[in-house]
């Protein structure tokens, strides 16, 4: 009978790298940003991320509380990202055919803090834009991180 098991990803692998700067910082609520971190999948086309976000925001969150997480490929212009509407912070949310899932956000906890499992990937490039609906405000210290893994059967 096979086995089938998580392999790390061929291209980040399971050591966490960054998936955004310091756009995510300051991010005001009901806007979207998108990532200047560009990933590219072309080579080892991983099929499975993770994402994880710590801050320490110090803010007072307000229901709904999450964080959206989305998934933007290059567009064949080479150029755009997505629909091009979030290269920089604009009102959200984006269009929901690029959505992977929310982190969500406890409204009793000035902390934004979790992981989002199992966003499938596409082949090629594509950034990530996050959408702050957490009530408030991002604080000036917000890490995001992704890896990758793939499905192995033997």
């Amino acid at each position: 009978m096979a086995t089938e098991k998580w392999i790390s990803g061929s291209g980040q692998g399971l050591t966490w790298g960054s998936a955004a700067g310091s756009e995510v910082n300051s991010l005001a609520n009901g806007n979207a940003v998108l990532s200047t971190v560009s990933i590219t999948n072309g080579t080892a086309l991983d099929i499975f991320a993770d994402v994880s976000v710590i801050c320490s925001c110090g803010i007072a969150t307000a229901a709904p509380t999450y964080l959206g997480v989305y998934v933007y490929p290059l567009a064949e212009d080479g150029s755009t990202y997505g629909d091009g509407r979030f290269g920089s912070a604009t009102t959200g949310p984006p269009p929901s055919n690029y959505w992977t899932g929310n982190i969500m956000v406890s409204t009793a906890s000035s902390f934004v803090n979790g992981t989002l499992r199992g966003i499938i990937l596409p082949p090629g490039t594509f950034s990530f834009v996050f959408y702050n609906q957490a009530g408030a405000t991002l604080a000036t210290s917000v890490v995001i991180k992704y890896r990758t893994y793939n499905r192995s059967v033997a």
